[in-house]
């Protein structure tokens, strides 16, 4: 029981990790796309 218990955890901790990077390579992209339109423009 407990051990199914930490197994969720585990996998909800990845999950939530695997989020935050997600985000914050999604918001790099657009910081960089948006800066190489303001240097072609």
């Amino acid at each position: 029981m407990s051990d199914h218990i930490e197994n969720e955890g585990k996998k909800g901790r990845f999950m939530m990790w695997f989020i935050i990077y997600f985000v914050l390579f999604m918001a790099l992209m657009i910081y960089l796309y948006r800066y190489n339109l303001h240097l072609e423009f």
